[in-house]
């Protein structure tokens, strides 16, 4: 399995509602692309945020299933709009 981790910075200028938004389309990818087991999105309830105050966790079967969710179309326009919105964003894959 592996565990694809999104960290998320937003611009001051995106309001919660279109965050709310990109975040109930990335949940509806679970749908969409093979080998999605699981999807979470919420906001960071830590202390030493950084400014990444919102996060994704996805669990995929395979790394196989990490490339071709990368490469699906549907992943492809939600991230360009997610990142039209983030001031930065980190990605983080882990195998377990």
């Amino acid at each position: 399995m592996i565990t694809h981790v999104v960290l998320v910075q937003p611009k001051a200028e995106t309001s919660n509602e279109q965050l709310q938004t990109l975040f109930e389309q990335i949940t509806a990818l679970k749908q969409l692309i093979p080998g999605i087991q699981d999807v979470q999105v919420g906001k960071n309830l830590g202390q030493h945020t950084q400014g990444y105050s919102y996060g994704m966790v996805m669990h995929l079967e395979s790394m196989e299933h990490l490339k071709g969710y990368l490469a699906h179309p549907a992943h492809l326009t939600v991230a360009r709009e997610l990142m039209q919105s983030c001031q930065n964003l980190i990605e983080f894959d882990l195998a377990q």
